[in-house]
């Protein structure tokens, strides 16, 4: 019943207005059917249809046209409507979600169930209409056969309750591998985006490329088998239905004649009725698995809609405000808060903290460690893109709750190790864009992107490159706080030496609070403090000016 709930979200309205055009549509059809029957029998017996037989075949022709036509083009505005707020829903769901939660349902379901899945709604939908109309017209059909033969009427009946047993059975197996091929699909984008994303990796080893692709076969092939018996299964039913309509033909062709009385000259007449009959009912069978396919689909889009949903979130509108008194905050004071990673098990997997850290406005603080210490991580907890599991976050003695952490996001702006480069300033696009321009000059850009009508010119350049552009969005946000995940790993010795000693100061004097990730020791005395950490736990704090003397 997930298709009729959808399509419940249409309004009541909508619905009897579109069931009332499929209503007269398929009646007009059934119609259509008994004129041409009455033809039939007028000019077997020598007559020729009058003007009024004519006039009443082509109005009725006329209405069927009129409102199948319009019940179509309407079944179409209505689902697309209910399908882009379906996806809007689900984006929006995904943008308050925390980060974790997000992460949770998969790039390869999102990218299915927001893009495929949708689209085969789009196109499956309308067809439901159609189906519909069909099973008006079916139904007025069998009134017209029961009213010429009731003893062929349950000849139909008697054969179609054989199909439909035989249907059933076919519809299981069907939907079980529908299921799975849904599930092996999201698999196979996530294997996709692994491959595009590991291209560098893949080129530098050659068995693990040859590994990645082998997985990725493996993974190919189990979809194709889903894809073949998906393909028995329709095949299975759409010869059921050939089946059921030449047992049912062969019945009523050679044997009423023969051994049923009064029903001789009534055959060429009750042959079309059951082909009119039948035809409809195979429609039906034959699209019944798109149907399924779709009823899939939808199960599976509202299902991480009611994951995301469960999973709670924050409104940007909520966070803005819960920002609005933060915004003036003099210290942070984070008290051995810590986060556990799990694997795809639940099974934890590496834990930091406690970590006990108090930041101030304006200051400068390095953190530094070695690799799998936990630096990445500590950043993520200390902007709240990670829950706090334990401990608390005090901003100005106050403690946090968990939209008070959303607003608290409201004041960072970070430049990650695996950052997204927008092509575009969202958020700020009444920005000057010679300011744009100017920042550009500065990072040394000039000469390859250009700030032009609200976009980027070109985010495709080297790692060092798109860093330096990365910086230049973040600084055109003009937050109180920055966050640094080894930004001048990528950098030249010029730009690393600009970004310590020109950059950092200059947000400094400006009052922002700065925590870089860095493991460049010449450049540690730029720092008010360094503290390294082990695990997410702070090992010692020490202030900046001490390794000046080291250096």
């Amino acid at each position: 019943m997930t298709i009729v709930h959808f399509l419940a979200g249409a309004g009541r309205r909508t619905l009897l207005i579109m069931a009332a055009l499929i209503l007269v549509a398929g009646m007009a059809n059934a119609g259509l059917l008994v004129a041409i029957n009455s033809i039939a029998v007028d000019v077997a017996q020598g007559q020729w249809p009058g003007l009024v037989m004519w006039v009443a075949f082509g109005l009725t022709f006329l209405t069927y046209y009129l409102c199948n036509n319009t019940a179509l083009l309407r079944a179409n505005r209505v689902i697309e409507d209910l399908l882009n707020r379906l996806r809007l829903n689900v984006v929006d769901r995904l943008r308050q979600a925390e980060l974790l939660d997000a992460d949770r349902v998969g790039r390869g379901n999102l990218y299915a169930m927001v893009s495929h899945e949708t689209n085969h709604l789009s196109v499956t939908f309308p067809l439901l209409v159609d189906s519909l109309q069909q099973t008006v017209l079916l139904f007025f059909s069998l009134v017209y056969l029961a009213v010429l033969s009731p003893l062929a009427f349950a000849v139909f009946l008697v054969a179609v309750a054989v199909g439909i047993a035989a249907y059933m059975t076919i519809n299981r197996r069907f939907s079980r591998t529908m299921g799975r091929l849904s599930r092996q699909q999201g698999r196979l984008l996530d294997a996709i985006d692994s491959i595009l994303r590991g291209a560098k990796e893949l080129r530098l080893n050659s068995a693990r490329g040859q590994a990645v692709e082998q997985a990725y076969r493996r993974l190919s092939r189990a979809a194709e088998a889903d894809l073949v018996a998906s393909g028995e299964h329709w095949a299975e039913m759409i010869l059921l239905s050939s089946f059921v309509t030449y047992l049912m033909l062969g019945i009523v062709a050679y044997f009423f004649p023969a051994f049923v009385h009064g029903h001789t000259l009534m055959v060429f007449q009750l042959v079309p009725v059951l082909l009119f009959c039948i035809s409809p009912l195979t429609k039906i069978v034959a699209q019944s698995p798109m149907f399924l396919r779709a009823q899939v689909g939808l199960l599976g889009i509202l299902t991480v809609e009611r994951r995301l949903i469960e999973a709670g979130g924050v409104s940007p509108a909520d966070a803005r405000r819960a920002a609005q008194p933060l915004a003036d905050f003099a210290t942070i004071r984070y008290d051995r808060i810590g986060f556990t990673h799990h694997d795809e098990n639940g099974d934890p997997s590496f834990t930091a903290g406690p970590l006990s850290l108090d930041l101030t406005r304006g200051e400068v603080v390095f953190l530094v460690g070695g690799n799998g210490s936990g630096k990445s991580t500590a950043l993520r907890l200390l902007c709240g893109l990670y829950p706090a599991e334990r401990g608390a976050i005090q901003v100005d003695g106050h403690t946090l709750t968990r939209q008070d952490v959303a607003g608290l996001r409201e004041l960072f702006s970070a430049i990650f190790v695996d950052f997204h480069l927008f092509d575009r300033l969202y958020g700020a696009e009444s920005i000057d864009p010679a300011r744009v321009n100017d920042l550009l000059h500065d990072m040394g850009l000039g000469s390859k992107v250009r700030y032009v009508d609200g976009r980027f010119s070109t985010t495709s350049l080297s790692t060092g490159q798109r860093k330096r552009l990365a910086l230049v969005a973040a600084l055109l946000e003009d937050r109180p706080i920055y966050l640094f995940d080894e930004w001048s790993a990528e950098q030249d010795i010029h730009f690393r030496r600009y970004f310590y000693e020109t950059l950092i100061p200059r947000l400094k004097a400006a009052g922002k609070l700065v925590v870089a990730v860095t493991h460049d020791e010449r450049y540690w005395h730029v720092a008010d403090r360094v503290v390294k950490l082990d695990l997410g736990a702070v090992v010692w704090d020490r202030p900046g000016a001490s390794w000046e003397a080291s250096t």
